[in-house]
C-alpha cells in the first residue's frame, strides 16, 4: 500500500512539473513572408534554407511586433505583409499558425499605411486568366498563382493569358488590388 501511495504521489508531482501537453505540441520556426491571403487564412513563407511553404494560420492567431513595435500599437494578422520577417509557432500536428513575432519589419511602415502612391508596390508577373466583366486578373508570382481585383477593369481589355506584365499593387484597406498594369 505504501508503494502505490508513493507511486501515485510521484506521478502527481512528475504530472505538476512536467509542461502541458499543449506546450509539448507546439513548434516554433522563422521566415520572410512572400504573400498572405487572410481570405482563404493562409500564409506562404521563405524559411533560411530557401524552402517556400504554404501554411494555414488559426483565425486566433497572435501577432506580436519586436520590431517597430512604436508603429503597430494594435498587432493584428492584416499587419504581416511581405517582406516582414517572422519567428512563428504553430501546431506540430496540424501544422496551423498560432502566433506571429514580427523580428524584421523590412520597410518603413508610416510609408506603407500612407494612402497615396508610397503604399504601391509593384511587383512582375505572368498573366494566367482575364475576366474583364469582373474585373479580375490572375497571375503567376514568384510566390504563386494569385488573383487580383482589377481598379479600373478597363486596363484588362487588351491583356491576355501569356502576357507578361508589371502590376502596381495598392493597398485598400485590408485588400490588396491592381491599380496599373503594363506590359513588359
Amino acid at each position: 500500500m505504501k508503494s502505490t501511495h508513493r507511486a501515485v504521489l510521484a506521478l502527481l508531482v512528475s504530472a505538476m512539473v512536467a509542461p502541458p501537453a499543449l506546450a509539448q505540441n507546439l513548434t516554433k520556426e522563422r521566415a520572410n513572408i512572400l504573400s498572405v491571403d487572410w481570405n482563404v487564412m493562409q500564409v506562404r513563407l521563405k524559411d533560411p534554407q530557401g524552402r517556400e511553404r504554404t501554411w494555414v494560420v488559426s483565425k486566433d492567431a497572435t501577432v506580436e511586433f519586436t520590431d517597430k513595435r512604436e508603429q503597430f500599437p494594435n498587432p493584428k494578422l492584416a499587419d504581416l505583409v511581405p517582406p516582414m520577417y517572422v519567428h512563428f509557432t504553430y501546431k506540430a500536428d496540424t501544422k496551423e499558425i498560432v502566433a506571429f513575432n514580427v523580428a524584421e519589419v523590412g520597410f518603413e511602415p508610416s510609408k506603407a499605411k500612407d494612402p497615396g502612391p508610397a503604399s504601391a508596390s509593384q511587383q512582375q508577373a505572368v498573366i494566367t486568366a482575364v475576366d474583364v466583366n469582373v474585373g479580375h486578373v490572375e497571375v503567376q508570382l514568384p510566390s504563386g498563382r494569385k488573383t487580383f481585383e482589377v481598379n479600373p477593369k478597363a486596363q484588362l481589355r487588351n491583356l491576355k493569358a501569356g502576357d507578361r506584365v508589371t502590376l502596381t499593387i495598392s493597398k485598400q484597406g485590408d485588400r490588396e488590388v491592381v491599380t496599373g498594369i503594363r506590359r513588359r
